[in-house]
């Protein structure tokens, strides 16, 4: 392990030296360009410094990535650029980058292109010269930039005439949501989202041949003084003298289609299912299903968003792996129709994964997960979709006083879910424009805490999911019914027990019969670096039902009401989590909180556990080891007798920053702050003599731990793997409470590293 580490640290220093030499490469009559720089002549725009970063980020070639002053990519390659195999040929390809040599072409043309940007942006006498300053076989590039006076909207005109009626309705209403408005800047980026948007307006109202390309622009800049006049003109579609709104055809749909089939006799089965026709080679999916599936009927007013939305809606299916969708165009009786085919191309319906994840490395702690799951995307024919789950797990406590073992978790599941939703007696019509699904789950989970006690569950339920829109989602649980055993409790625990009321209600015997509504709204965009919103939002209600059926059939009954023998569980429970990610030119800021309360009343005097709140670990509060803090002012924490800690509560307060940043290739940095705590609604014990648990409006405030740290992360598509490093800023002292620890942070301390830095191992990022 030493010889590793060294040669590790070698391989750094010779790395390191060779990034501080960027020319040791360049070949005699070559310049290692340094990159450019912008400077404005003349009298400055009003967002000069904005504007400089847009120019730059427009040069060409991008130089080398520079890290703390050095080139550690150019070094890597530097340090193997003559390997022709093994490990150096693949640290230099994968880590390594070559360096960057000054060329005139790319120069000249980011000189041409920033001009052309300044100009759609106003700059309309802007101008640009540039020159070069070698030295030492180095070459930086200085563009100048005379941007003049930036010109605005002076005046829009839209055309009135009657030859382009219907459309000319259209652009009547279209012009009062206009985004171009007189005395705002001229953008040319303004003018294109201007026709996008009325090209989008004319689709949705049967316009199929209208595109941005009909609408066009004359520009007068002589209109006034730094001032520009707008003429909006429509070409009519080639061949037509004017625009004229489709309808929807015939329907055809072939759902066994392989792109690789080029005669189309080699589907020969035909079946018409009211005005839908399906050509199928062999039965793959219920038509009805499909039908389902296609949104809008022959006859109907041609809009292209319900027909993107059909395509999506058969994609969320999950047994295709291509959908496409081509017209025929048709006239009949002065009328234009859309004929329709949708060709769907089958995909594997049968998917088996594994894995193996470290779940987190905190101090002195070590877990291990390993999930299997099997998915079949068409289990009866209809769509159906069948998951079977399997997860195993534990987590290892490092030391001389304590179990190596602490913590074995077994858990399976299984989930069969249909593309509708499944009400009886026809009390919601078939959907229309949602995508909705109807899933029943079955699971169980086995969980052995070593020397404490071991908790087992079994849980079924019923819910419905549908999404209305791209930014909405929705999920409805009408039935929740989880039963859970608490058993092989040790003798020490018992004592917890016997001392904590609250504690041994929550860990005892019960029944959880629930309703549950989860909302989900994210503005996200997969694979778009867009700031966006998300919020979720979860409320469950829980021994409603059974509480007044139990007192109904048995009212004279003493102690907490029993549903088949065993006590249920009554509260209410709520958590919402909120999420702002900014992005920036090279990292993002994301803000997070996490805010969650439950309330337990009528047959319970306490939350069950597995309802109950926790902070600390990997994905939370990462200064903190799992299920370490709280609940409010109350600080057991972890002690070596336990061996793991166990603090949950009912009121949870979590909030988080992030600063992400890119360093090289795959590799991502972080720094971070977390805060929170869990807190009690109600005292711990029967007398309330300790009431430091319970949250109180006016000093929950100072109860609030708060952590740093940095992280990195490696970011491959589709995998991350994060490591993150925590320490404390204000924590729990035994009998003292919160306080701030920031005079006595000690990094060169090695006592202190022992008692503060906390190592987190995860898959993917925490938020």
């Amino acid at each position: 392990m030493n010889r590793l580490l060294l040669h590790i640290t070698l391989l750094a220093l010779i790395a390191t030296s060779t990034a501080c030499n960027p020319t040791r490469r360049i070949q005699e009559g070559q310049l290692f360009y340094l990159g450019a720089s912008v400077e404005f002549t003349g009298a400055p725009p009003a967002r000069q410094k904005q504007l400089e970063t847009e120019l730059l980020e427009m040069a060409r070639p991008a130089p080398n990535e520079k890290f703390l002053g050095l080139y550690p990519q150019l070094g890597i390659y530097n340090l193997f650029a003559n390997k022709k195999k093994g490990i150096g040929k693949w640290l230099r390809e994968k880590l390594g980058k070559p360096p960057v040599v000054y060329q005139p072409g790319p120069v000249e043309s980011s000189h041409l292109r920033m001009e052309k940007y300044l100009k759609d942006n106003g700059y309309l006498q802007a101008a640009i010269r540039y020159d070069t300053t070698a030295k030492n076989k180095k070459v930086k590039v200085n563009y100048s930039v005379n941007a003049g006076a930036r010109y605005t909207i002076g005046m829009v005109d839209w055309p009135q005439d009657s030859a382009l009626t219907p459309i000319q309705g259209l652009l009547e209403r279209e012009k009062l949501k206009s985004l171009l408005k007189v005395g705002e800047p001229y953008q040319l980026s303004q003018l294109e989202t201007e026709r996008n948007r009325l090209a989008q307006a004319g689709v949705e109202r049967g316009f199929f041949q209208l595109s941005n390309e009909n609408f066009y622009y004359y520009l007068d800049s002589t209109l006034a003084r730094n001032q520009v006049g707008l003429y909006l003109r429509v070409a009519p579609p080639q061949g037509e003298t004017r625009f004229r709104r489709h309808y929807i055809g015939e329907t055809t749909v072939h759902p066994t289609y392989l792109l690789e089939e080029e005669r189309s006799d080699i589907e020969t089965d035909t079946f018409n299912l009211e005005e839908f026709r399906f050509i199928q080679s062999q039965e793959f999916i219920r038509f009805p299903v499909l039908r389902r599936m296609i949104l809008q009927r022959e006859g109907d007013l041609y809009i292209h968003s319900l027909q993107q939305k059909s395509i999506n809606r058969l994609l969320s299916l999950g047994p295709f792996k291509f959908v496409n969708l081509k017209y025929d165009l048709r006239e009949e009786q002065d009328s234009l129709f859309l004929d329709r085919r949708f060709f769907l191309t089958p995909a594997l319906t049968q998917d088996f994964s594994a894995e193996l994840e470290a779940s987190s490395l905190e101090s002195n702690s070590l877990g291990s997960a390993l999930n299997i799951n099997y998915t079949h995307r068409n289990f009866l024919g209809g769509a159906e979709r069948l998951s079977v789950n399997l997860s195993t797990g534990i987590l290892t406590q490092l030391g001389s006083d304590v179990r190596f073992i602490n913590s074995v978790d077994l858990s399976l599941e299984g989930s069969l879910s249909f593309p509708s939703l499944l009400v009886p007696f026809g009390l919601i019509p078939a959907e229309r424009s949602w995508q909705a699904r109807s899933t029943a789950s079955l699971g169980g989970e086995f969980e052995r805490r070593t020397a404490q006690y071991t908790l087992q569950s079994f849980r079924g339920q019923f819910a419905y999911q549908w999404q209305p829109g791209r930014l909405h989602q929705h999920s409805l649980s009408p039935l929740q019914l989880t039963w859970v055993n608490t058993r092989n409790t040790s003798a020490a625990f018992e004592e917890r027990l016997a001392a904590n009321p609250r504690l041994r209600s929550s860990f005892g015997n019960y029944f959880i019969a629930s309703i549950a509504y989860q909302y989900e709204y994210t503005e996200q965009k997969p694979q778009q670096r867009e700031d966006y919103f998300f919020m979720q939002g979860r409320a469950e209600a829980a021994g409603n039902l059974s509480y007044a059926l139990s007192s109904a059939l048995d009212p004279a009954q003493e102690g907490p009401y029993k549903f088949f023998g065993t006590p249920f569980a009554q509260f209410f429970r709520l958590e919402a989590d909120v999420r702002y990610h900014d992005y920036l030119s090279h990292g993002s800021w994301i803000a997070r909180a996490n805010i969650g309360a439950a309330l337990p009343y009528g047959n319970s005097g306490a939350i069950p556990y597995i309802r109950q709140f926790f902070v600390g670990g990997a994905n939370s509060i990462r200064a903190f080891r799992l299920r370490e803090l709280g609940p409010g002012g109350i600080t057991d924490g972890f002690t070596a007798e336990q061996g793991i800690s166990d603090q949950t509560g009912d009121i949870k307060l979590e909030f988080n920053a992030e600063y992400r940043f890119p360093l090289f290739s795959y590799l991502k940095g972080a720094v971070f702050v977390d805060a929170g705590n869990i807190w009690l609604v109600k005292s711990q014990s029967d007398n309330g003599a300790n009431n430091r648990g319970i949250f109180e409006w006016d000093n929950f405030y100072n109860q609030l731990a708060v952590g740093a740290g940095a992280g990195i992360r490696l970011d491959i598509t589709y995998f991350v793997l994060r490591l993150d490093l925590a320490f404390p800023l204000r924590r729990p002292f035994p009998g003292e409470g919160f306080r701030w620890v920031l005079d006595e942070i000690d990094l060169g301390a090695r006592q202190w590293r022992q008692d503060n830095l906390v190592l987190n191992l995860a898959l993917g990022y925490p938020f």
